[in-house]
This record gives C-alpha cells, sequence and structure tokens, in this order.
C-alpha cells in the first residue's frame, strides 16, 4: 500500500509539472478570464446571460446519464503565463494571510485596487476562512505542502488515486479549449465509497491549490463525453455536492443553474488544471 501511494505522489508530481512553467525567476503574472482565448462566444452563450464561459462547468444531478447533451467549456491555461511552482523553503519564507495583505502587495509588487490586487485578497479570504460545517479544508502553497495536506486529511494509510480532466483529439486534429456542446457518450460510473478532495488553481503570483472536500453529501463520477462532430473526447472527474443548505445563498452555481439557492444538489466538472483526489 505505502508503495502504491508513492507512485500516486510521483504520479501527481509529473501532473503538476506539466500543468506549471517552473522559471529561474519570480512570476508577478495573474491569469484573468480576460486573457482566455480571444474568441468571439457571444453568440454559444444561453440568453447572453453570462460573459465568463467557465461559468459552463455546472449542471444537475439529473443531467448525469447517458446521451444529455450540455454546453461546457474545458479551458486550459497556457503554460507561459502560469505562476511559478514553489518549493516550500521558498513558500515558508513568504506569509501567506490576508492580514499581511499590505506588505504582499508590496512584496509582489502590485496595487491593491488593481485586479491581480483584488484577485490576491479574494484567495487569501478564502484560504483564511473558516471551513463550514461538515467541511475539510486548506490551501497548498508547495508541492510539499500539499501532499502533507492531503495525507493529514484523507490518511496516511490509505490507497490514494489521483484524478485529473483530460481531453483528446485524434493525431491530425488539435484541441479546441472553447465553449462546446458535449454528449455523455457513456453512462458516468459512479465512485462509490471513497472520500475524495478537490483541489482548485486560485489566481495568485505564485501556484497555490484551494483544496476542499466534505465528510459526506458529495457524490464523485468519471465521466466521458464527446462533442458534436465527435472529433474531441474529454474524460475526467465530475462531483455533485447531495447537502447545498450551508452554501452562500449568491453562489454562482445558483444562478448559473437557475434554482433557488439551497433547495437542490448542484454538480459540476473540473477545469484541466484542477486535482482531484480520492480514496480507491
Amino acid at each position: 500500500m505505502a508503495s502504491t501511494f508513492r507512485l500516486s505522489i510521483s504520479f501527481l508530481t509529473l501532473i503538476l509539472f506539466s500543468l506549471w512553467v517552473v522559471e529561474a525567476h519570480t512570476s508577478r503574472k495573474l491569469i484573468s478570464i480576460k486573457e482566455k482565448e480571444g474568441q468571439d462566444i457571444s453568440h454559444l452563450l444561453k440568453d447572453g446571460e453570462f460573459d465568463d464561459p467557465s461559468l459552463y462547468m455546472y449542471f444537475t444531478l439529473n443531467d448525469l446519464k447517458l446521451g444529455t447533451k450540455l454546453l461546457i467549456y474545458f479551458y486550459k491555461n497556457d503554460l507561459q503565463k502560469l505562476p511559478p511552482l514553489l518549493t516550500r523553503q521558498q513558500a515558508d519564507l513568504i506569509p501567506f494571510t490576508k492580514s499581511k495583505l499590505d506588505f504582499l502587495l508590496d512584496h509582489f509588487s502590485i496595487t491593491k485596487d488593481s485586479p491581480q490586487g483584488k484577485a490576491i485578497k479574494e484567495t487569501l479570504g478564502h484560504c483564511d476562512a473558516k471551513a463550514i460545517e461538515g467541511e475539510h479544508k486548506f490551501c497548498g502553497t508547495s508541492l510539499e505542502s500539499l501532499i502533507d495536506l492531503v495525507k493529514k486529511t484523507m490518511g496516511y494509510n490509505v490507497d490514494l488515486k489521483v484524478m485529473t480532466t483530460k481531453v483528446m483529439v485524434p493525431a491530425q486534429n488539435s484541441i479546441s479549449y472553447a465553449l462546446h456542446n458535449y454528449t455523455f457518450v457513456e453512462a458516468p460510473k459512479e465512485l462509490v465509497g471513497i472520500k475524495m478532495l478537490g483541489c482548485h488553481r486560485m489566481p495568485y503570483p505564485y501556484a497555490v491549490y484551494y483544496c476542499h472536500g466534505h465528510k459526506g453529501g458529495s457524490r464523485v463520477f468519471e465521466v466521458n463525453l464527446v462533442t458534436d462532430d465527435g472529433r474531441q473526447r474529454v474524460v475526467g472527474p465530475a462531483v455533485c455536492h447531495m447537502d447545498t443548505s450551508t452554501w452562500d445563498a449568491d453562489h454562482v452555481a445558483f444562478k448559473v443553474l437557475k434554482m433557488e439557492p439551497r433547495s437542490a444538489p448542484v454538480c459540476h466538472f473540473f477545469p484541466l488544471d484542477n486535482i482531484v483526489w480520492v480514496t480507491k
């Protein structure tokens, strides 16, 4: 079991280094939605309501069946624009708390009212906030801290599996990271009797992952989707949060799905640079 866990960690390392560009100098750039794929997607948005295509990741539990068609946006960041991955030694030298916001903005030469400054404040706020009832949460600021916190949360002796979203096309075709109609071409497979943590990349001058999971009430699925033209396939994890009663009533998922806040389960796919940990 220990050897299997070490194998999973090695696999995660490869995943993270494929997602991050580690530069010799510290990057000061944060990625924003406005920098993504400069394409006109207005004709694809439902009723023109959402100008951020990344919101098209939510769906309902009833959608999880063979043949369902959904409008989804799977985006991949430009690796050359990604903030660097720090070692634990580097990350531990920099405070990571909202109480040190002014120091951090000065350290990274970012103004408070800039989009980057607001993003830093929001990320620190998410990471400093107390977990809601029944939730596990933490922020990993280095590969080492991420692995240690995952083990502490999920168990030091459990058998772990790392899941990510993958986009595949035939060799002669190029991948289109855009808003597409996707159809479930296989019945989603539920992973039963597991624990899970979803780790989401946060906007920050270096790589930070916000990880969270619930002690109960979430269901994890492996999905297999294909675009209308059949040229692009997406496989990976999806999660349904069965109890949304403690969520913020203004959560964007309720608006996207046009449902009463906290009234029903909410499901979502994961961006390509997110990580999902599950116990096997």
